[in-house]
């Protein structure tokens, strides 16, 4: 099979092939020896060949120059000597070997101390969340991770459409009733764990029944989510189904098979068909899923059979028909889980830790991010009222901008320490600098006067004295700018595709709807109004006889 979860591929996406037997080291040992004696008997027949080759050149040679035969035999001599210096060498390794080979590196050490690695990183980035309550959930998915390290622990995850049989397949599995077992979809809320102990497995399965997919309605579509999400988090997936795929189950197990999650489709309920419909609902799997799922790991259980109707004779001589239980089948199962984790178990749970580390780095990181965002949010709202209230309580224009550049610089520097960025001052001044040049060389000044001033116009705000245009104005373009940045400090110091230029048009663009300015504006002349109230109160008290 050439699928991501094929039986012979190993986690890593490697194919793992049977090896071919190997004579053993005698008979290795042997076989070098009886090559190095055949070679030594040849180079011998060419050295007596080539002595009485040399003898007969010599005495040729001599006959003309006697001084020029004594230097050819010697380059000669030489040669031959080397060659048979080399030859020695060869013979002795083909006698004695190199030794054995280096042990190749475990797999699975690799990839339980990547986890271990990942798992720091991790918990470096949770201790900067603030939300008490994230922060409680992430440490517990640590502390889950780090006991599955060290015990040896399968996470199985049941998962499947709703009332496709996975509560009845747990049920069967663990040989009690520990879920309920309706007709209906959407009997189970959310996921539950459960003890599976197996005689031949090495280990103990954690088995997870998750609520069922294509559940109608808002709180189907996130019992879904969480199935999903327990999905991605285990060694081992079985896929229950009682019936062909369909689409709402074909591309979520595509997904899983995509993530590299390993998964046995569990076709439940043969005890309601006939044998030939059985194997030709199994076939049709096996064909749509050639390439995803091994045909090995499409098997047909029976988790709740339906009682069978048997005649019974009573003492009297009289017979009655009752229903008799049936005992669950599935040993197809059962076999199966138990081959594919004694042979890729250990692969299995080392890639899983590593996955689920990064999983909760990922969501670490999300959950700082939603921190940090939050945080820069209130400190744009803040300098952008800052910004309308200077400009709205300068009389000159120079000093208009003077007081903008001033409060823009501030609100860059307090942004990168939100992100965790260390900004010189003169870096902070460029990046100033750079943003209020972008501004004018794209025309989003002039635009966003124009956008302020038509809608003081068209519109009763509530104030309209001659510097609420220009303040609510210069209010609006530090908005633009600090969400430009914050978006640059959120990637990484990374502006993305086009640069600053962008980024700022970008930010212009979202923030330039009739609605947002209008309550923008209202919201502007509000603050602008409280501060200069704030401001003349003291002094007019201040003044008063």
């Amino acid at each position: 099979m050439k699928g991501p979860l094929a039986a012979n591929e190993s986690l890593n996406g490697g194919v793992r092939r049977c090896p071919r037997s190997l004579p053993g080291p005698t008979l290795m040992k042997h076989s070098r020896l009886i090559l190095a004696l055949c070679l030594a008997i040849v180079a011998l027949g060419l050295m007596i060949w080539l002595i009485s080759s040399v003898q007969g050149l010599y005495a040729q040679l001599a006959q003309t120059s006697q001084p020029m035969a004594v230097v050819l035999i010697g380059l000669i001599v030489a040669a031959s000597s080397t060659c048979a210096l080399m030859a020695a060498r060869l013979f002795w390794k083909l006698g004695h070997g190199e030794g054995p080979p280096a042990k190749p590196v475990q797999a699975p050490a690799d990839l339980i101390k990547a986890a271990e690695v990942q798992t720091e990183h991790a918990l470096a980035i949770i201790a900067k969340v603030e939300d008490t309550g994230a922060r409680a959930k992430l440490d517990g998915e640590v502390q889950a991770l780090q006991r599955d390290r060290v015990q040896r622990r399968f996470h199985v995850v049941v998962f499947g459409t709703g009332s496709a049989g996975k509560t009845s397949l747990i049920n069967a599995l663990l040989g009690e009733t520990v879920g309920r077992t309706e007709a209906v979809m959407g009997t189970t809320k959310r996921g539950a764990e459960h003890t599976y102990e197996v005689d031949d497995i090495d280990g103990t399965l954690l088995v997870t029944d998750t609520p069922g997919m294509s559940e109608i309605g808002e709180a189907g579509l996130m019992r879904e989510v969480e199935a999903r999400e327990l999905a991605a988090r285990a060694d081992l997936v079985l896929f229950v189904v009682d019936h062909d795929l369909v689409r709402a189950e074909y591309e979520p197990l595509v997904a899983l098979a995509k993530q590299g999650k390993r998964s046995i489709v569990v076709l439940n309920k043969k005890d309601r068909l006939v044998d030939a419909d059985r194997d030709a609902i199994l076939a049709k799997l096996r064909e749509r899923l050639d390439g995803v799922i091994a045909p090995a790991d499409i098997v047909a259980v029976a988790a709740n059979p339906r009682p069978m109707h048997v005649r019974v004779r009573k003492a009297d001589g009289t017979t009655e028909t009752i229903l008799e239980a049936e005992e669950p089948d599935l040993a197809a199962l059962e076999k199966r889980i138990e081959v594919v984790l004694n042979r890729e178990g250990d692969h299995l749970r080392a890639g899983n830790l590593l996955l689920r580390a990064h999983m909760i780095g990922r969501a670490a990181r999300d959950a700082l991010g939603a921190q940090r965002a939050k945080r820069a949010e209130a400190l744009i709202d803040k300098f952008q009222w800052v910004t309308a209230a200077a400009v709205f309580t300068n009389p000159l224009p120079a000093l208009d901008l003077l007081a903008t550049g001033a409060v823009q610089l501030q609100m860059i520097s307090e942004l990168a320490r939100v992100y965790d960025v260390e900004l010189a001052m003169p870096h902070v001044r460029t990046i100033g600098g750079q943003m209020a040049t972008m501004l004018l060389k794209l025309g989003i000044v002039e635009a966003a006067s124009s956008l302020i001033a038509g809608l003081f116009k068209s519109s009763l705000v509530g104030y309209a004295a001659g510097g609420a245009v220009q303040a609510v104005t210069m209010a609006y373009l530090t908005n633009i700018s600090g969400k430009a940045f914050a978006e640059y400090l959120a990637q990484g110091q990374n502006w993305g595709d086009g640069g600053m230029q962008a980024a700022i048009e970008r930010q212009f663009q979202l923030n330039r709807r009739a609605e947002f300015l209008q309550e923008f504006a209202m919201q502007a002349v509000e603050k602008v109004t409280q501060r200069v109230t704030k401001s003349v109160e003291p002094a007019q008290t201040t003044n008063r006889p």
